[in-house]
């Protein structure tokens, strides 16, 4: 039910970011139509200064021209014109109309270029200059345009859209940046929820596996306790000694984990205490092995010591460095069939010693081989429910290993056995 609310939440959240972000875009739309209308306005006010500019004076020239004649890069035509549009053409060409047009428009604060051109009423040019030669059909169909007398004065702006854009920048930078920030919030809020959701399911989950994993030695220690102290049952030698090595088997099975809980309470302190001292790696490991060598036969299975380290000594937690090669030794014996075959092998390396704690069992999908030391996690088995474990054990492992100032990876292939390799450290430099 919780978990549908979350999800709801989120929803509603998403909806409501994708809502501001319509509003956002709406909003800068609206604005740069906004733009558009002051610039057209502007460009209009302009246009009618130049206008007056041109025509104050036209009325007081009078030539007459029947050719056509050309200079400079302009084109002027006269034939068929009226005297009034010979005049406005005499007077455009008698002013510095590119610097006349940038003042204008410079005074109402238009810096955009601007390519102009007089046409007469049938769309043909009477004055256009050579670099606006190429905007001809622009400038007819699309530019601003004002009367000079019988002719129509036109400005086409090429850069227009550029120039409204760049007016807006700093509104759509910051509106950028907003919806940036609301996205990666609203994306690291429902990748916090989901984890969170995760990490609820997975502690439900080992809480569940623990309580049935503690639930079967105590009712075994109490049966068997009951039965050894029912003076009704007459039990000779051989079944007293049957429910006292339950008994031991099972309390040794409830130390084991309350071990684990314990190691997982270290691993979630990030405080890890260790007491560093000197010690000799292949001591440790032949003393897990013969703990455990009774467990291994049980399950049919043998442990191969390669310890070729020239000089086993280093400097480290003599508890914790025995209870990872134990975890390491036990989480192989897990994920291994019966008959299985661990190898333990050391090596000399510059700086301290490589250890190597090879099975020859299940193996690890690639998918998971980065996620086998996160807290909780256990690899998938399929429908194989027969290996036991709450996902701490190799957490604490890599808390140990990094602790010590070294380092712990894992090779697998599926179906083929896993190896973990560790390098420990002669003489850490502790923080």
């Amino acid at each position: 039910m919780q978990g549908s609310r979350i999800s709801w939440l989120m929803g509603v959240i998403a909806l409501a970011v994708l809502g501001v972000g319509f509003i956002q875009v709406k909003w800068l739309r609206t604005s740069l139509e906004l733009q558009q209308q002051v610039f057209d306005s502007t460009v209009e006010q302009s246009l009618n200064t130049i206008s007056h500019w041109i025509l104050v004076e036209a009325d007081e020239v009078s030539v007459a021209i029947d050719t056509v004649s050309s200079s400079q890069g302009q084109t002027f035509i006269a034939d068929g014109l009226q005297r009034k549009s010979r005049s406005v053409i005499l007077r455009m060409e008698s002013l510095p109309m590119d610097s006349l047009l940038f003042l204008a428009l410079q005074e109402n604060g238009i810096s955009a270029k601007a390519m102009f051109g007089a046409f007469d009423r049938y769309g043909q040019p009477s004055y256009l200059e050579g670099e606006s030669e190429q905007y001809r059909e622009l400038l007819i169909e699309q530019g601003y345009s004002v009367a000079l007398g019988p002719l129509q004065f036109r400005v086409y702006f090429p850069d227009l859209k550029k120039h409204l854009l760049k007016s807006q920048l700093g509104a759509f930078i910051l509106s950028g940046v907003m919806i940036l920030v609301i996205v990666v919030g609203l994306i690291y809020v429902m990748r916090s929820v989901l984890k969170s959701k995760k990490l609820v399911r997975i502690r439900r989950d080992l809480m569940n596996n623990l309580t049935h994993e503690l639930k079967t030695p105590i009712s075994t220690i109490g049966l068997a306790s009951e039965a050894l102290g029912d003076s009704d049952l007459t039990l000779d030698e051989e079944q007293e000694k049957y429910y006292i090595t339950m008994i031991r088997a099972e309390n040794k099975r409830l130390g084991v984990l309350v071990e684990k809980v314990l190691q997982a309470s270290l691993t979630d302190s990030k405080t890890l205490s260790i007491f560093i001292q000197q010690l000799n790696v292949h001591d440790i490991i032949k003393e897990v092995v013969k703990n455990v060598a009774m467990q291994v036969r049980r399950h049919g299975g043998k442990i191969d010591l390669h310890l070729n380290a020239t000089n086993p000594i280093v400097h480290a937690d003599k508890i914790h460095i025995t209870n990872v090669i134990f975890n390491l030794v036990d989480n192989a014996l897990k994920y291994s069939p019966e008959n299985a075959i661990i190898e333990i092998y050391s090596s000399q390396t510059p700086d301290g010693i490589e250890l190597r704690v090879k099975d020859n069992g299940l193996g690890i999908p690639k998918e998971y081989l980065g996620k086998v030391f996160e807290r909780l996690f256990r690899v998938p088995t399929g429908n194989v429910h027969d290996v036991k474990g709450f996902g701490l054990g190799l957490s604490y492992v890599k808390t140990v290993i990094e602790r010590h100032n070294a380092d712990i990876y894992v090779e697998s292939e599926l179906g083929k056995g896993t190896t973990f390799i560790m390098n420990l450290k002669i003489d850490p430099a502790l923080s």
